[in-house]
């Protein structure tokens, strides 16, 4: 007589060996799923416009270092930090007792001067007198002719200190506009509109303007700012002068500054063995949301073109010496056919196809060494 737990352990053998023959008619009779198509792309009117990105550092484009050009001490600070002043604004007072001393002892040498050159003048027109009473003399044989002689020479002497005492007054007068202008000094006004930058003195502070002018404040024309963006050597020889160029700052809330490259400065910056050339243009800033020494990330549009034909830049594979790229043209049924294509502008997505396809032409992505073609399209 069979056990029960027999009949269970056959039951389970039944049911088990039913699943696999199930399974294995499935597999056998199962229709295979059709192959995967390749990624593809389709050639396409777009319009594609091609920059060059550099890091750029902002900078006032008028920045003025206001120096003292006379010693002395600090009396007053007449500006702080940060305060827009007007040309002519009066921004930093040194003690003016010294110059002011120089200028009272100068007026009194030259008040000196001036007497003696008077009491001169008065001693040359009694010398004058004196020759011409000694010609009358001795036209009527009156006198002898030494002492008209003595006479003429008297008067040349008196004529020639003359000459000297009035050089004299000329240079004292010089050296009292000097000592009047260096008074002048010891008020030092903004040379410009501009906003106070940089205030590296204080009140009371000493300072000598003997061999280098010391720098009281910092002017800088924030209205106007300066990119300077650093273009690598590879980039350059695209950058043209009045190529628009584009930025944004990081807190600036997506806002987009716009400007036109003015320099293209000739002498590289190496830092490395990088080499790079600085690139300058202005963006207006007079509603002062930008400062100095701001980095921004700057795309210099180096070239445009609208509704061309385009494809994407990850189908180009490799280049040939005729700078043509080959791409994998697919046929209806994802059949690749080698084609040679003209590229043109690119703009990190898409390249210009110039010669080689047609609009809905469809293209393999990512093909043998695309990367490194794709890399040289955009060099």
């Amino acid at each position: 007589m069979t056990s029960p737990a027999w009949k269970r352990w056959r039951l389970r053998l039944t049911v088990v060996a039913l699943i696999a023959a199930g399974a294995t008619g499935w597999w056998l009779t199962r229709t295979p799923a059709a192959p995967a198509a390749p990624p593809s792309g389709l050639v396409a009117l777009a319009d594609i416009t091609q920059t060059v990105q550099a890091a750029g550092v902002l900078q006032a484009k008028t920045r003025v270092d206001v120096g003292a050009q006379v010693s002395g001490q600090i009396q007053t600070l007449h500006v702080q930090l940060g305060q827009q002043v007007r040309k002519g604004d009066l921004l930093v007072s040194l003690d003016p007792e010294l110059a002011r001393s120089d200028v009272t002892q100068a007026e009194a040498a030259l008040a000196q001067a001036r007497a003696q050159l008077d009491s001169s003048k008065i001693d040359a027109d009694a010398a004058r007198r004196e020759v011409a009473r000694q010609h009358r003399l001795l036209s009527g044989q009156a006198t002898a002719a030494t002492e008209a002689e003595r006479a003429e020479t008297d008067l040349a002497k008196i004529e020639a200190a003359l000459r000297g005492q009035a050089a004299t007054v000329a240079r004292l007068e010089a050296e009292l506009e000097n000592r009047r202008l260096r008074l002048s000094y010891t008020r030092i006004t903004a040379p410009m509109d501009g906003t106070v930058v940089n205030l590296p003195v204080q009140a009371g502070q000493t300072v000598i303007a003997v061999q280098v002018t010391p720098v009281m404040l910092t002017l800088a024309d924030l209205d106007t700012i300066t990119v300077r963006t650093r273009v690598p050597e590879s980039d350059i020889q695209s950058i043209r002068i009045g190529q628009i160029a584009r930025f944004s700052t990081l807190s600036g809330e997506g806002k987009r500054y716009e400007g036109r490259l003015r320099v293209i400065q000739p002498v590289p910056e190496r830092v490395g063995n990088a080499v790079f050339y600085n690139v300058l243009f202005d963006v207006d800033n007079r509603d002062h949301t930008l400062f100095s020494d701001m980095t921004v990330q700057v795309d210099i549009e180096t070239g445009t073109a609208r509704q061309v034909l385009a494809m994407p830049i990850v189908a180009l594979g490799e280049r040939g010496k005729d700078g043509r790229f080959t791409v994998q043209l697919l046929d209806a049924g994802n059949q690749q056919a080698p084609r040679q294509v003209k590229t043109g502008l690119q703009d990190g997505a898409r390249v210009q196809v110039i010669d080689g396809l047609k609009a809905g032409d469809k293209v393999l992505l990512a093909p043998p060494s695309g990367g490194v073609a794709a890399s040289a399209a955009g060099g």
